[in-house]
């Protein structure tokens, strides 16, 4: 009787422990098959509580990154890192809209954003929501261009990130290619 309750036990605690995910059962976290326009390009990405930080280093200081959601879902959130001494344009398409971004060499706090449409482009301001925040991330004390250490950190906008769909392009062109 002692065995058989001891054996019952064991065969719960089994069960139990074995009752996680289903076989099938996806994670949660997306999965990108990236596209560079040039070999020596690197995206890497990572993920953190639902943030996508995505790195971006370009030895050539030009090209171009195509994502596309393979599994999971898209990213509520995604930061880009662009490791470039100058961002003299960057441009987020995907199959509903285009958004560019592009920051002065001689003054970093100018920054120029737009949409761009077939018929026309339209200059976007701070409290519309496909406004990207861009910052200046370097250990330098004077966050000037071009940059010594450090990258340029843009927030992808959700509105964008909504509509994208299951793919988008990140271009990108650094003043001091």
């Amino acid at each position: 009787m002692k065995r058989s309750y001891l054996q019952t036990i064991l065969l719960s605690f089994l069960l139990v422990s074995c009752a996680g995910l289903p076989a099938n059962a996806q994670s949660e976290e997306p999965v990108f098959v990236v596209t560079t326009k040039n070999r020596d390009d690197q995206v890497d990405i990572q993920y953190d509580n639902g943030v996508a930080s995505i790195d971006i280093r370009s030895s050539t200081g030009i090209g171009s990154a195509t994502l596309e959601l393979e599994s999971g879902t898209m990213p509520g959130n995604m930061i880009l890192r662009l490791h470039l001494k100058g961002l003299e344009e960057l441009r987020l398409t995907s199959s509903q809209t285009s958004i560019e971004v592009s920051v002065s060499n001689s003054d970093p706090s100018d920054i120029h954003q737009r949409i761009i449409a077939a018929s026309s482009d339209t200059p976007l301001l701070p409290d519309h929501p496909l406004w990207m925040k861009v910052e200046i991330v370097s250990p330098q004390a004077e966050k000037k261009i071009p940059l010594e250490e450090g990258y340029f950190e843009v927030t992808v906008p959700k509105e964008f990130i909504q509509k994208a769909g299951n793919s988008f392009e990140i271009q990108w062109t650094d003043f001091f290619r």
